[in-house]
């Protein structure tokens, strides 16, 4: 019986690369590499490769070029924008990201973000660190509660959805906006939902939550009148990708009171550099991409991708596939 040879590409530290080669189905072989190894070295691994699984999603044009023999790119990662999707769709391959499996992880981050903002959490625990706990400047009273607050979703695929279902517990009013994908008023309705036009939703959200993948369409879309929509007192979360928002306007309408906050997982330019004025900024909070590997979200990548891979190779169609004519 032919083997599937499967070929993943990873800076997992071995432990997190077991556990995922560990997933694969009986009648695969997979041979694991480090992600940083030079192009000559990956070429010579996937010149007989089935598949290739990568983590992060990116591979050179290269290496891609090499893998005549490859039916499926499949991504652990969420986002496409590293991949060459042009040419992998010359060459006749594939390409399909982690079907959601970190969408319980992105919501939960998403989550403490909308806290963390609204508690002004780093201020406070930077005041106590540096020796400040009940002076007078430590008193003020400048956090808030998320309950009763309207929230605005933008985005309501996997992880939109989770995001809503946590928001719930917080009795929040919800809203959305979805341009490819608008839930059926069932769903809706299951989860507290109300669709609306995006201009609506940043006029009268409190706090604007970004779950867009990154596409030619959704790059800079929100921008500098974008957020003078905005209330003085909205906070904004971008969780998905970096170059959603026009950062530069973000720092303006932040250092200048257009809104109040923001707490971002993604930057356009990843790490920033060392002067980006947004490092300078107290009401924001910007962790370093890190709201989707978790300890349980890794395992549940690795079965989304065995899975899909299994599917190709029993000739079905790959699951969780870009939209090519929206990227």
């Amino acid at each position: 019986m032919a083997v599937a040879k499967v070929v993943f590409f990873t800076n997992l530290d071995p432990e997190l690369r077991q556990v995922v080669v560990d997933k694969a189905l009986p009648g695969m072989e997979v041979t694991a590499a480090a992600a940083d190894m030079d192009d000559d070295a990956k070429i010579e691994l996937v010149r007989e490769a089935d598949f290739i699984m990568l983590f992060p999603g990116r591979i050179s044009d290269r290496v891609l070029q090499a893998a005549t023999k490859c039916k499926l790119i499949q991504l652990l990662s969420a986002g496409y924008d590293e991949m060459n999707l042009p040419l992998a769709d010359d060459l006749g391959i594939a390409v399909a990201n982690n079907g959601g499996a970190n969408r319980v992880a992105v919501a939960e981050h998403t989550m403490m973000l909308m806290i963390a903002c609204h508690r002004r959490l780093m201020v406070y625990a930077n005041n106590v660190k540096a020796g400040l706990w009940k002076q007078e400047q430590n008193r003020k009273i400048d956090v808030f509660e998320l309950e009763g607050k309207t929230l605005g979703i933008v985005g309501m695929g996997n992880i939109g959805q989770q995001v809503a279902k946590r928001s719930r517990a917080f009795d929040m009013e919800m809203q959305y906006f979805d341009k490819y994908h608008p839930l059926p008023p069932t769903q809706e309705d299951a989860l507290g939902l109300q669709a609306v036009p995006l201009e609506e939703l940043l006029k009268t959200s409190d706090v604007v939550t970004l779950h867009v993948p990154l596409t030619k369409e959704t790059y800079g879309m929100i921008g500098e009148k974008e957020l003078a929509l905005m209330k003085p007192s909205a906070v904004i979360i971008n969780t998905s990708r970096g170059g959603v928002i026009d950062e530069a306007a973000l720092a303006h309408a932040l250092s200048s009171g257009t809104i109040a906050a923001a707490g971002m997982d993604v930057m356009e330019h990843e790490p920033p550099d060392p002067d980006d004025p947004l490092l300078k900024l107290d009401n924001l909070i910007i962790t370093p991409h890190t709201a989707g590997p978790t300890r349980e979200s890794i395992p549940k990548r690795a079965a989304n991708s065995f899975e899909n891979i299994q599917r190709v190779w029993n000739g079905e169609p790959p699951l969780w596939q870009p939209e090519y004519e929206n990227l």
